[in-house]
């Protein structure tokens, strides 16, 4: 279902800020009331049990819960959004190098949704409904969502997932709906998990880089913080730089606009250390390489998802770029992000579409990616297998899905430490250059959809006449009794991303050569 929820386009934070204190950390709030248990062995049922708030019908923060604001949210259906973090009394929050932050055990990050009951009078009438967690215990980071109430005194701990009516008027009057779905606790890790831990999203230096409204004056946001005596005084920091806000027109080009919004709403699977590594599609605002965020880049085990589409973001032409079909999509196992929505965001895709439309065409890219064998033939002799080895094991990370040297590397492609005793070069080029021509027997992809709409995609590791196990990206498996699936669609694409336009001819030649030497099998 296609909705223009039109209340996104007004700020989504509407936040209480605290004054701005004195630069010493005398001047942060007392931290004796709120409760985080760091060994807990799970959440607490109730989001009243941390004490996070003094007043939970108007969600004012207690004692040492900072409301704070962001540059960039993601797309949830188009609900009002609230930011607030808690810190540990006497600690601070640090950023790493890449702006990442490093919050001290005992740290929680929330965020609260609402949506209005009547778009005449949007900031009178609101449900509240749901309210994330993301706690930083003794064994990591745990995702939970809280579900509210009808009479919004309390929210409990959603564990299995809910589906919730929305109703609202429109501005003629007109009543409207559609289903929001809240994820369950699996789901909250699926979306938040990087090299297999659980980590925050959206927590980083250039999205909390923005000037604020406090008690005294407009001022710097991670500024107030080094003064308040919360955030570790560093120049990286406060030099930081500032992501453009996607909605704000006067932030930023069309296109750093529409990458901050892919960035925000993609990145956190579509990344080198994400969920969606095996696509090959690197959707981080960092990402320079044009293949890497799409242009010309093919699908890779994406099933109908590609809409038939033969690029991922074709120049010049939106409307036949399968990443704006996906964005655009309700349908499950076809939208994207798959979890965290049942509606378009219109605003956002009008963006992307924006976007689409004014990159230039590049024949040379286009071509390598119509005829990739063509274009590498070069990379059939010579090469450095010490270079290879750096490709494989860091640049392009096969070692996430592959073993080559040593048990306990990636098993959910096929096993290359003998590749090079049993196969020849052409063939290892092909592999490379066009993994689907000739995928692997057993490593055939399949993708599942799930009674409550969540899609996997893999490899069949086992499957008998009652549950299936597929590998993920992770290395790791799901299983799935098969009374859960609701569509099972088995596809002849590798769930591999084809190396051209991503590797020069060099690197293919190098990779060749270090993998050409790998004959003795490792099981």
């Amino acid at each position: 279902m296609r909705l223009s929820v039109w209340w996104i386009l007004t700020p989504l934070i509407l936040l209480i800020l605290i004054g701005c204190g004195g630069d010493s950390t005398s001047d942060r709030p007392k931290l004796d009331q709120v409760r985080i248990d760091v060994d807990a062995r799970r959440p607490a049922m109730s989001l009243s049990d941390y004490n996070l708030f003094s007043d939970l019908a108007t969600l004012t923060p207690n004692d040492g819960v900072l409301p704070y604001q962001v540059n960039n949210s993601q797309y949830l259906d188009g609900a009002l959004l609230r930011y607030f973090v808690y810190i540990p009394p006497a600690a601070k929050i640090e950023f790493d190098s890449n702006g990442l932050p490093n919050l001290p055990v005992g740290s929680a990050l929330i965020q609260n949704l609402s949506f209005p009951t009547d778009l005449r009078k949007p900031e009178e009438e609101t449900r509240q409904l749901e309210t994330r967690l993301l706690i930083h215990q003794s064994k990591g980071w745990v995702a939970v969502p809280y579900l509210w109430n009808e009479d919004h005194s309390d929210a409990e701990r959603s564990v299995v997932g809910e589906k919730t009516k929305i109703v609202w008027k429109d501005r003629e009057g007109e009543s409207q709906s559609f289903t929001y779905l809240t994820p369950d606790m699996n789901q909250c890790k699926r979306c938040h998990k990087q090299n297999d831990e659980v980590s925050p999203i959206g927590f980083t230096t250039r999205n909390l880089n923005m000037d604020i409204e406090s008690s005294r004056e407009r001022q710097n946001q991670l500024e107030h913080w080094m003064a308040m005596g919360l955030l570790k005084r560093s120049d990286k920091d406060r030099n930081s730089p500032k992501v453009a806000s996607w909605r704000d027109s006067l932030s930023g080009t069309v296109e750093e606009r529409a990458r901050a919004w892919l960035d925000i709403n993609c990145s956190n699977c579509h990344n080198p250390e994400g969920e969606a590594i095996v696509s090959g599609l690197d959707l981080s605002l960092d990402q320079d390489h044009p293949v890497r965020f799409g242009i010309y880049k093919p699908p890779v085990a994406a099933g109908r998802g590609s809409g038939g589409f033969r690029f991922s973001i074709d120049p010049g032409k939106p409307q036949s770029s399968f990443l704006l079909h996906r964005i655009r999509s309700t349908e499950p196992g076809v939208m994207m992000p798959p979890l965290g929505r049942s509606t378009v965001d219109e605003e956002g895709s009008q963006l992307i579409e924006e976007w689409i439309a004014q990159i230039r065409a590049d024949s040379e890219l286009e071509e390598r990616a119509l005829n990739p064998m063509a274009a590498y033939q070069g990379a059939l002799s010579g090469g450095d297998p010490g270079n290879g080895r750096v490709i494989f094991y860091e640049k392009f990370k096969c070692v996430a899905c592959h073993t080559a040297e040593k048990r306990g590397e990636g098993t959910v492609g096929p096993n290359l430490s003998d590749v090079g005793a049993r196969t020849d070069r052409n063939y290892l080029l092909e592999s490379l250059i066009e993994p689907s021509a000739r995928v692997v027997e057993g490593f055939e992809s399949v993708m599942v959809t799930t009674a409550d709409e969540e899609v996997l995609t893999g490899t069949i590791l086992s499957e008998d006449a009652n549950q299936i196990t597929l590998s993920n990206s992770a290395g790791g498996a799901e299983s799935l009794n098969k009374s859960e699936i609701l569509d099972r669609r088995d596809s002849s694409l590798s769930i591999m991303p084809s190396v051209a336009n991503l590797l020069s001819v060099q690197e293919v030649a190098d990779l060749l050569e270090y993998l050409s030497q790998q004959k003795t099998r490792i099981e």
